[in-house]
């Protein structure tokens, strides 16, 4: 007795624990195809003595198809699937509550629902039954010899083709034949041999677009995809390709596929280039800065070099003698005055007042206006070597007529010191 209960209590255990799951994505077929609604319990118990109830919510009967004891009720099943569905009877003891339909319709579209009234589970799902025509393009592809071309076909309502046969032809002859995500080599033709693709991860959204790659002259003119399973009308496409020559020879290089490659990613070649070439001429212009900074940082140091050391050309002998640029106004009067003093002194008393007055005015002023001019570079040296040359040369002139020359040329001597001194300082 304890057995049986405790048996009792494990299944009513397994009962709360299994979940109803049904597949979250819609399940697409086309019209006329046999669909399969898969449903399951999880973990697996067995439901072959439990009522299974398929309903539509959106119908009137709603009922689709209901197992009880054993059998399917015809009497609330909807009159529009009579005869079109079942159940997996010989697997309800695994849990399986998957219903198949038959020859499915258009108007089959719509979400249904899987219940276990005693076990109170429910589960849903989506089907869309398709009836889509094969569109192709109007306006023709064209592409330069060498380019990719992609050749634009699809279903028009977009409908998942990924489990039905998709054919492109050529002239009659095989381009690419491709279904459940694999392309058959065997018809294709040797012409078109690893190079042609579609894009599978697109076919569910109802994409069957071709890719041409390294497109030849011999690849003009018209294709067309066909879909063979649907039982639309329009089941075929057509797309006019042109192909161009090379202009002069040269071939830039060009990308006409504006799609991701199927199955990966692809290169872009032109990009690396462009950007090698860019960092190129960065480094060439760097350099280029840095060569113009050195030259002009040596001009600058030379200029600056020439006016600390600018040089000096004395009229005696003819030599030029390099001299830092000092002040030189005080040493040119000075110079002046004495060397027209002097000379003038020394005249007079030699060769006579006004012979040695003359000569030494002349020489004072040609002396001291000289070593004033080469010496000093202001105003003030020439003023000074002209003044004690003057005053010099006049008073040896005037004095050496008289006995005391002498004494008129140190006057002379000491005015034109005193005044070239004076003068020049000012």
């Amino acid at each position: 007795m304890k057995f049986l209960l405790l048996l009792m209590c494990l299944c009513l255990t397994d009962d709360a624990n299994s979940q109803l799951i049904c597949s979250r994505q819609p399940i697409t077929a086309l019209a006329g195809d046999d669909v399969i609604l898969p449903c399951h319990l999880e973990p697996p118990i067995s439901v072959s003595d439990e009522t299974v109830e398929w309903t539509r919510p959106d119908l009137d009967p709603k009922y689709i198809h209901v197992h009880q004891d054993g059998r399917l009720m015809f009497d609330y099943q909807n009159p529009s699937y009579y005869l079109r569905t079942r159940l997996f009877m010989d697997e309800l003891m695994t849990g399986n509550v998957s219903m198949k339909i038959y020859k499915v319709k258009v108007s089959d579209t719509g979400r249904y629902q899987c219940a276990l009234p005693s076990l109170q589970k429910e589960a849903s799902i989506q089907l869309i039954v398709g009836q889509s025509d094969v569109i192709g393009s109007d306006k023709p592809v064209t592409v330069t010899v060498g380019d990719n071309a992609i050749l634009p076909c699809h279903l028009e309502p977009a409908f998942n083709v990924r489990s039905l046969l998709v054919e492109w032809k050529h002239n009659g002859k095989y381009v690419l034949v491709t279904r459940h995500g694999k392309d058959y080599l065997d018809p294709q033709d040797e012409n078109f041999r690893g190079r042609t693709s579609v894009f599978h991860e697109e076919m569910i959204r109802g994409n069957i677009s071709l890719k041409l790659t390294n497109v030849t002259e011999l690849d003009a003119g018209s294709y067309t995809c066909f879909v063979p399973g649907l039982q639309s009308q329009v089941r075929r496409g057509f797309i006019n390709l042109t192909v161009e020559p090379v202009e002069n020879g040269n071939k830039e290089s060009q990308t006409d596929d504006i799609n991701t490659e199927p199955g990966g990613d692809t290169g872009n070649t032109t990009g690396a280039i462009t950007g090698i070439a860019i960092g190129v001429i960065a480094v060439i212009a760097v350099i280029a800065g840095i060569v113009a900074l050195a030259v002009l940082w040596m001009k600058r140091r030379n200029r600056r070099q020439e006016r600390e050391y600018r040089p000096v050309r004395m009229d005696n002998d003819a030599v030029t003698i390099p001299m830092p640029n000092i002040n030189t106004r005080g040493q040119g009067a000075n110079a002046g005055a004495s060397d027209g003093a002097n000379v003038g002194a020394n005249m007079g008393a030699s060769d006579g007042a006004s012979d040695g007055a003359n000569v030494g005015a002349n020489m004072g002023a040609s002396d001291g206006a000289n070593a004033g001019a080469n010496a000093g570079t202001s105003d003030g040296a020439n003023v000074g070597a002209n003044m004690g040359a003057s005053d010099g040369a006049n008073v040896g002139a005037n004095m050496g007529a008289s006995d005391e020359a002498n004494a008129g040329a140190n006057a002379g001597t000491s005015d034109g010191v005193n005044a070239g001194a004076n003068m020049g300082g000012q």
